[in-house]
């Protein structure tokens, strides 16, 4: 869960606790079965750089628990000072945790934090010489507790709100104000020492926009030791050059550009106007930070966080200790054959999937969340046959999360694969999946889908058009019912149409109504049947409403599918749904920069939700 950051403090104080916020690394930790882990945020093991904070974890008298917290360094007051850090295992560290997130075989996370916090003082204890220790709370009104943090040295205070459950994603539940500027910023070059030529004199700083492109953000040449001055200039000079400077980058002669790939801890005054830091100060590398993750934090408007229409929250997943710790990276995947050609006519190859799918991971996580999945292999290429796995049966591992479901005709239960880590989707590249098919609903809530569909199949021998026409008609449709709707390529010939919806339907509830609005549109529409049997539609387009049924799945957005030129099933704007548009312009090669220039057009189907209209007269529609 990460807390967004605010300017303004919440109105409703009455709503919410104060914490410090420490300076320091971000660290989920895990007990089980005798054994410890020690984890940052992007999967890697913390353990051999903090091993007091590991084998304190070890010495729980719990069998079975993981803990969410921050790992700092204390100064001579007491106070986390990041750059003491950067000494490691050499370093005093504690453990300061926060929150509770599995407990004796129990996931907590659905727990108001009242609660999760009660169990977690009754853990740790408030011992305050321990290297664990439980994060500390500030009383008063929020300006009264940010100046309290500002006094004490502390970068500023996470504001947390009453009764609320634990997201794993950004939340609005949870807000960061700061007392002191800092944040992380990728390096992105280096300018040498006026005095020597094997020593950094500045590092040149900048961060990712929301269209993907590197900005400048300044440069910082105060807070470094001589030492680590060499120690720069000797890893920086290794790295590959950026084919130009990032965007707004002032022209500076003994400037080297780098590729972004270490992250710097950076404490300055404010952004000017033009977007450059003021009087910033190095504290020290992230290595627990990706360069590709950093983005200028900007402020959100801090608003009342209110439940979502329709019902309570939705309950997040049960899943075992060891997976809520940690996300396996893709190092945990050998993958083997790199060479081997997927598509002939096109020469990709299982590197070059390997590749998309790292580079479209977050929005591919995004839409897969939790989500139980089938998926369909092309070992030897699309040229060859494929098959089919729903179920992971002797062949699955042990960092792999599984979702069991069980089927409602036979009652057998199926265990799919959730591809929710860097590893899963080297696992798919591996493995030739060329096509995943989701669940509209999410582990923990199989009943309770997160959108009904209308999926728009064309007749055989008719192309794209055919598609594109049913959809116009659809979105007519839908916005004289006022539903939204998230149109997507199946990849193929197809168009999917989603409506998102407040949770509490069920999947029959979907089914009857995108059945009875399909037929209303087919008795009106002659070009349109929704009728199952092939050799009854006679060239007209079929619409499937039967597939919001339990147990069936959609192409996800942004999987590749087994057809020459490579085309995925993309996300579109209502207003590319025009004649002439072709499905494989969006493939594995042209994805990437469309995901860059448009950002994640899914997103959409899986924020906010419909409640759906009664149809009395839909058919005058």
């Amino acid at each position: 869960m990460i807390a967004t950051l605010v300017e303004a403090l919440p109105g409703d104080e009455g709503s919410w606790w104060y914490e410090v916020k420490y300076d320091g690394f971000r660290a989920l930790s895990a007990r089980s079965a005798g054994e410890a882990a020690l984890f940052s945020r992007n999967a890697l093991d913390l353990g051999s750089r903090f091993p007091r904070v590991l084998d304190a974890v070890g010495d729980l008298a719990i069998d079975e628990v993981v803990l969410d917290g921050e790992i700092v360094a204390l100064d001579e007051s007491g106070v986390p000072r990041f750059q003491l850090l950067q000494r490691g295992a050499e370093a005093e560290t504690v453990y300061f945790v926060f929150d509770l997130l599995w407990q004796g075989g129990e996931d907590l996370r659905p727990l108001p934090i009242e609660e999760r916090r009660r169990r977690l003082a009754k853990i740790v204890g408030r011992r305050r010489r321990s290297v664990i220790r439980l994060a500390e709370q500030r009383e008063g009104s929020a300006r009264t507790a940010l100046e309290h943090a500002a006094a004490a040295g502390h970068e500023g205070l996470i504001a947390k709100r009453r009764g609320s459950i634990y997201e794993s994603r950004r939340s609005k539940l949870w807000l960061k104000l700061k007392a002191v500027n800092a944040q992380e910023l990728a390096i992105v070059g280096f300018t040498p020492v006026s005095h020597s030529d094997r020593e950094i004199g500045a590092l040149l700083l900048g961060y990712f926009d929301e269209d993907g492109g590197l900005r400048f953000a300044g440069k910082v040449g105060t807070g470094f030791s001589s030492t680590l001055r060499r120690e720069l200039w000797k890893e920086l000079s290794n790295e590959a050059a950026l084919p130009s400077p990032p965007n707004e980058a002032p022209r500076m002669k003994t400037a080297r550009w780098v590729e972004p790939r270490l992250v710097a801890q950076v404490r300055f005054t404010e952004w000017t106007s033009d977007g450059r830091l003021r009087h910033p100060s190095f504290l020290g590398l992230r290595p627990d930070k990706s360069a590709r993750e950093v983005v200028r934090e900007r402020p959100a408007r801090a608003q009342p966080a209110a439940r979502p229409a329709g019902g309570p929250p939705k309950r997040p997943p049960r899943s075992s200790a060891a997976k809520i710790a940690a996300r396996p990276s893709a190092d945990r995947v050998r993958l083997t054959s790199p060479d081997r050609v997927l598509y002939p006519r096109d020469r990709i190859t299982k590197k070059d999937l390997a590749d998309y799918y790292e580079a479209i991971a977050e929005p591919l996580f995004r839409a897969l969340d939790r989500r139980p999945l089938a998926l369909e292999h092309w070992n030897s290429g699309i040229d060859q046959p494929s098959w089919f796995q729903q179920h992971v049966g002797k062949e699955a591992e042990d960092w792999m999360t599984l979702a069991e479901t069980s089927t409602r005709t036979t009652g057998r239960t199926i265990r799919h694969f959730v591809a929710d880590s860097p590893a899963a989707l080297r696992w798919l590249a591996q493995h030739s999946v060329l096509t995943i098919h989701m669940w509209s609903s999410r582990i923990g809530s199989p009943e309770s889908p997160d959108w009904l569909i209308f999926d728009l199949d064309p007749a055989k021998g008719k192309g794209f058009e055919q598609a594109i026409e049913a959809a116009l008609v659809f979105r007519r449709l839908l916005d004289e019912l006022r539903l939204p709707g998230v149109p997507k390529t199946s990849g193929k010939r197809g168009i999917h149409v989603l409506v998102p919806l407040v949770p509490g339907y069920s999947h029959e509830d979907a089914v009857e109504f995108a059945c009875r609005v399909a037929e209303a549109v087919a008795a009106r529409v002659p070009g349109l049947t929704v009728e199952r049997s092939i050799a009854k539609r006679k060239g007209r387009l079929y619409v499937d409403c039967l597939q919001n049924g339990y147990g069936k799945t959609i192409v996800a957005p942004y999987s590749p599918r087994a057809v020459d030129r490579a085309p995925v099933s993309a996300p579109l704007e209502w207003s590319e749904i025009v004649r002439g548009l072709d499905p494989a312009r969006f493939n594995v090669r042209t994805m990437p920069e469309r995901l860059a220039k448009k950002g994640d057009l899914f997103r959409p189907a899986l924020e906010g939700g419909a409640r759906l209209p009664r149809l009395k007269g839909i058919e005058r529609h």
